[in-house]
Formats: C-alpha cells, structure tokens, sequence
C-alpha cells in the first residue's frame, strides 16, 4: 500500500534531515577542480566543484572567506572540508565549505600569485616602505620554531662572526594549521615585548611548498610590514621565494644567509679599522679640509657676484625715484615759470571757482612771493574724466 503522499516542502525538508544527521555527510572531505567560481558583492563565495564526469555545487559563508588561507581562482585543484546542506526553497543540494586546502604544484603556484598581485597592488612591496637594517646591531630577534635547524643555524652563525651580539630566540609554528597566525602574533609581541630589538630574523629551514606556505599567507604579510623593527625573511632554500620575502625589509635566502646579512663579521670590521693610521687619517682629515676650503672659495665667488648684481640693481632703482621725486617737486615746477596761489587762510587754490573779486591773494614764485588782488573771475566749467 503506498504512503501518503507528501508535500514538496515535506519532502525537502525529510531529505535536510536525512543529510543532517548521516557523520559522513555532516563532516566530509571532497576534492575536485574549482569552477564557475563566483564572488558575491555581500562577501559569500559560490563555485563548482567538479571532476571528470561530475559536479556538485558549493558555498563558502563570508566569515569563512575572511580567514581563508589561500586566495582560491578557476581552474585550482582543492579539497574541501565540510557538509553536504538542502537548500529546501529550491530543491538542490550543496556543499557547505568551512575551509579548504589547495592541492598541486600548479594551483599553489596560482595561489601564491593571487596573492602577491593584491598585494603589490595595495602597495604593500613598495621599496619606499622598506627599514634600513642597522649596520652595527647590538640585539637580534629570531622567530622561528624553537626545536628546528633554522635556529640552530641563525645562533651559531651570529655568535661566529660576533659574539658580542646577543640573540633572542621568539618560539613560533612554522608549519600546519594556526601557524601563519602564530608567526603574525609573533611578530606583534616581539614589537610589544622587545622594541629595542636593532632587527628581526623570521623564517624556517627548507621543505616543501606545503610545508613553507604559512610564510605564504597574507597575515603574515602584513604582520611584517607593521613592524617598527627591521625584519630579514629567512625561509627554506635560495631557490624558495614567498610573499614574505616581497614584505620583509630584506630577504635572506636562508637562515644563515639572513644571519650574515644581519651580523657584519668582526675579523672583517677589525682589518677596516685597522687600514685606518693615524696618518691616513690625518691625510683625510687634511684633503676633507681642503675639500671645504675650495668649496667656501666658490660660494664666496658666487656670493661676490649676486651681491654685486643686487647693489647695481637697488643703485637703478635709487636713481629712477630720484628722478620721479624731482618731476613731482613742486619747487622745480616753479622753476620753470609756473606760480602757486595761496588763499589768505593759507590753504592753496587750485580752481578759479573759489576766487571771487576783491580777494586778496599770495603768489608763490620760484624766487619769492607777490601780494595781489582778484579783480574778476572767469570760471570754466570742469570736465570730468
């Protein structure tokens, strides 16, 4: 006898239950090619994952695109980790993604140049931004796993070629999960903790890409590049390069070759002081004066002739005044034949329209003054400009 019949809902909603509660499902691993690889504008991710004769879709939330390790595109092989979900409105099924780890020589190598084209992008490896490394530290930091042979390498190192240098080893991973967080923390608290360090020596000895991606993440990236403290990357071999190398001030191609780069080698500063006698002192002592004396020779030349330049310059500008301030003198006005009339209050007529007959008047001359009397006036009306 058949069942019932159910609804579409009912139906949907049996086989999310179903799902949810089968341990294989509800905690899986799968791998596949990633495809039709969509970015969301509220920060979720929607993609394929397929494989030669199947695909299934997938949904990776934002909070869990926000700690992804690696910056995943088309065509990457990966293995996803989480549990298979019903969308009930639809009727589909999809992969619920919690992480996923890239997979292949080839896809990490898309990963990783994602990653450093965002980054260069922002500005991030702007040679601008890098810290001198201190020619004569004095305190080195180095960040690495405490047990592994970068350490080892890094120690004898500095106490060979200076062993008045004094070495703080910071523990940290260096490899697996959380360790990309580790060297970024670890990074933070040598800063908080240390700030007199002269510069930091971060990295690990060799392994494979997998092994050497935490150096590859993009929070350790940034970790190095907020440092106030110089940092030297120092990771794997010299044919290893990772993002870290393209923060850090300076990169060493391996832990002993940041060592060197960090430390300058006593014997070698010992033989440079010593090509330093007193004569040869002296010798440069005398050439660096001389030196200045023919510079200060030059610029009091130079000096000579601006301040000449200036004086001839103010000289013209003195005699062109003189010369404006003589055409507006009224006294060389007079000298050529012209008077001036002053009313018997003393204030000076310039217009026939205040004259007015019988109005007794002084007339100023060049070479002395006239009392007279206005006998008529004949004003003329004025124009104005």
């Amino acid at each position: 006898m058949p069942l019932k019949p159910v609804s579409v809902s009912q139906l949907n909603s049996y086989i999310r239950r179903i799902l949810a509660t089968d341990p294989i499902l509800m905690n899986l691993s799968v791998k596949g090619e990633i495809s039709n690889l969509t970015k969301h504008s509220a920060g979720h991710w929607y993609f394929t994952l397929k494989d030669e004769t199947s695909r299934i879709s997938c949904f990776l939330p934002r909070e869990r695109v926000q700690t992804l390790r690696y910056d995943i595109s088309e065509g990457m092989e990966v293995v996803l980790y989480g549990s298979v979900s019903v969308y009930e409105r639809g009727g589909s099924y999809s992969v619920y993604v919690r992480d996923l780890d890239v997979q292949g020589e080839g896809s990490l190598k898309i990963a990783f140049e994602n990653l450093r084209k965002k980054l260069e992008a922002e500005g991030l490896f702007d040679p601008a931004l890098k810290r001198t490394i201190p020619a004569f530290p004095k305190r080195i930091g180095v960040l690495t796993s405490p047990t592994g042979a970068a350490v080892h390498d890094v120690i004898t190192t500095v106490k060979r070629r200076n062993p008045l240098v004094n070495v703080l080893v910071y523990p940290c991973l260096v490899q697996g999960d959380g360790a990309a967080a580790s060297i970024a923390e670890g990074l933070s608290e040598m800063n908080r903790l240390f700030p007199d360090l002269d510069v930091i020596i971060a990295g690990r000895g060799g392994g494979s890409a997998e092994d050497l991606w935490s150096f590859n993440e993009e929070i350790v990236a940034r970790a190095i590049r907020a440092s106030k403290i110089p940092v030297i990357s120092a990771v794997g071999h010299e044919v290893d390069v990772t993002i870290a190398d393209y923060a850090a001030d300076l990169r060493g191609a391996t832990p002993t070759a940041a060592a060197e780069l960090a430390v300058p080698h006593m014997a070698a500063l010992i033989d440079t002081l010593s090509f330093y006698t007193p004569e040869r002192l002296y010798a440069n002592l005398k050439s660096g004066f001389e030196n200045y004396g023919l510079k200060l020779q030059r610029l009091k030349e130079s000096a000579d002739g601006s301040i000449h330049s200036l004086l001839q310059q103010a000289e013209s500008r003195l005699s062109q005044l003189k010369t404006d301030a003589d055409l507006s003198n009224p006294k060389n006005v007079l000298q050529r034949g012209y008077a001036m009339v002053q009313g018997e209050d003393g204030s000076w007529i310039e217009s026939a329209g205040r004259l007015q007959p019988g109005q007794p008047l002084t007339l100023q001359f060049a070479d002395g003054t006239a009392l007279v009397t206005v006998r008529e006036v004949n004003a003329h009306e004025r124009k104005e400009n």
